[in-house]
C-alpha cells in the first residue's frame, strides 16, 4: 500500500510525524550523536491532535523499584479518544524504560522516576508517529532540517 497522506491507516501518523526543530536538542552521549525532543512539546502536540489530557488522551504509569539493582522501571500506556465511541479506548503500551535511582556521586536521584516515565512516554508517542522524522533519522540530514525551517517559518539557526 502506498505511504501517502491518503492512507487511512496513517492519518494520525501523518499529522504528528514532523518535528519543529525548535523542540529538539542535539547531544553527544560519547557513543554518537542523537536528537532529543522536548517532552512538553510532545504533550502539546498530543493535546493539539486529541484534545486536553484526561479528555482526549491520557497516559497511565506503573513504577517498579528494584532497590537491590538501584533502578526504577516505568511502564507507560497511552490512551486516546475513539472517534466512534468518544471514549479513551484506543491504547498502546505498556512501553518500559529504566533509570538509575542514584546519581554518579551516590546521592538519590529524586528525578529518576520522572526521567524513566518521560523516556517511556516519548517512545510510546513515537509509535503513534509523533516526531517520526527524528526516530527515522531524518534529522541527520541538513537538507531535511532546512526544509523544516521553511515549513515552521524559522528564520535562522539562532531561533532553534
Amino acid at each position: 500500500m502506498p505511504t501517502t497522506a491518503l492512507n487511512p491507516n496513517k492519518i494520525i501518523w501523518d499529522k504528528l510525524k514532523k518535528t519543529d526543530p525548535r523542540a529538539t536538542k542535539g547531544m553527544n552521549k560519547g557513543w554518537g550523536n542523537l536528537t532529543t525532543i522536548d517532552p512538553q512539546w510532545q504533550i502539546m502536540r498530543m493535546t493539539e491532535q486529541f484534545g486536553p489530557i484526561g479528555k482526549g488522551w491520557k497516559h497511565e504509569n506503573k513504577f517498579t523499584y528494584c532497590v537491590d539493582l538501584k533502578l526504577v522501571f516505568a511502564e507507560v500506556t497511552i490512551y486516546w479518544l475513539d472517534d466512534d465511541t468518544k471514549a479513551l479506548t484506543n491504547c498502546f503500551g505498556p512501553i518500559p524504560s529504566v533509570q538509575n535511582l542514584y546519581k554518579t556521586n551516590g546521592k538519590l536521584d529524586d528525578e529518576a522516576p520522572k526521567k524513566a516515565m518521560t523516556d517511556a512516554m516519548t517512545k510510546a508517542f513515537s509509535h503513534l508517529g509523533l516526531s517520526a522524522d527524528v526516530f527515522m533519522g531524518k534529522f541527520d540530514s541538513s537538507k531535511y532540517i532546512d526544509e523544516l525551517y521553511k515549513e515552521f517559518n524559522i528564520k535562522s539557526h539562532k531561533e532553534v
